[in-house]
């Protein structure tokens, strides 16, 4: 009976000893990049402990009290590790940007190991999901460093020269000739991004004629009908396709949009080329160089036996020109 006692208060006393050598340690592991990361190893370095953090890439971790450091691992990103503290531990992960290539070369060393014991359909095969593989991983990883699907707003500004000229009569000081109205335009677009190379997107903005025909120091000839129509300013609405043509930091881009400018309706078709830049993971600039459409007026005058029969007038008509352009804009 005395050894069964003595049993008892020996084992008793080596839990207390052990719990009191022991430690409890929280903390939080997230990426530079994407926030908090699930499913990674905190390991308890010289220790034979180790736990998983949770979806909201916390963990807790019971340690010995003669482990100093803490080591978390975690798919696609350096190792990291840092001194124990009595505080609240934060791990901040790095993106390891060699892991996809890495592991494309472990996939091909394995693959030439089974090429001896494979026949050509299955060698044909498995060089395919091999290069699935890869592709789904740098997917993955590039969709870790840059947001590439979701709502997509967009602002822009842009100045263009319009290749076309016209003649207009003023009331005191006769007829003037001109050329480009010069406009610029500000607009907003908000798209939908449905993955790395395509968004589709709806906008409308508006558009300042630089050359403002209403400045000049005196008044349209009266005998011009349609004078209501004429406005230096036009709000153009419109649908935008965007095609983004590589991966990368830099893409280069092209732009196609077609609508209306109010208030009254000429047609808009806007279509062009540039290069988008990828500055951080939520955000680009880009420069565009485009051909469209504008707002481009005509001032007319009929003359007897020339055009126009036997009255004498004068008469505005709306129109359009076509407009080389230079765009740069920023989206996030």
């Amino acid at each position: 009976m005395r050894k069964v006692i003595l049993y008892v208060i020996l084992t008793s006393i080596s839990f207390i000893c052990a719990a009191q050598n022991t430690r409890v340690v929280k903390g939080f592991v997230y990426g530079d990049s994407i926030g908090p990361i699930s499913g990674a190893t905190v390991y308890a370095v010289e220790a034979d402990v180790y736990t998983k953090t949770d979806s909201n890439g916390n963990f807790v971790i019971i340690i010995p009290d003669s482990v100093t450091e803490l080591q978390v691992e975690a798919r696609a990103y350096h190792t990291l590790t840092l001194q124990v503290n009595d505080q609240y531990m934060v791990f901040k992960m790095t993106l390891d940007e060699t892991y996809a290539s890495r592991a494309y070369q472990y996939a091909v060393a394995e693959l030439d190991v089974a090429k001896n014991t494979m026949n050509h359909n299955e060698i044909k095969a498995k060089e395919r999901a091999e290069r699935i593989a890869r592709r789904r991983q740098l997917d993955s990883l590039y969709n870790l460093k840059y947001k590439n699907s979701g709502l997509v707003h967009s602002f822009e500004v842009s100045y263009g020269y319009q290749l076309a000229n016209g003649k207009v009569a003023y009331k005191n000081l006769g007829f003037r000739e001109y050329g480009s109205l010069d406009p610029v335009e500000f607009k907003y677009t908000l798209s939908y991004r449905f993955n790395n190379f395509l968004s589709v997107g709806i906008g409308t903005g508006i558009q300042y004629q630089l050359v403002n025909l209403c400045d000049y120091p005196d008044v349209f000839d009266p005998k011009y009908t349609g004078l209501e129509d004429f406005t230096p300013i036009n709000i153009p609405v419109f649908l935008n396709v965007r095609t983004y043509m590589t991966r990368g930091k830099i893409q280069p881009m092209f732009s196609l949009s077609g609508g209306v400018y109010c208030p009254n309706l000429e047609g808009m078709l806007d279509a062009g080329l540039g290069i988008n830049f990828r500055v951080s993971r939520m955000s680009n600039i880009y420069l565009l160089f485009s051909m469209r459409t504008t707002p481009f007026g005509d001032f007319r005058q009929y003359t007897p036996g020339v055009i126009g029969g036997e009255r004498d007038f004068s008469a505005y008509y709306t129109g359009i020109a076509w407009t080389p352009s230079i765009k740069i804009g920023y989206t996030f």
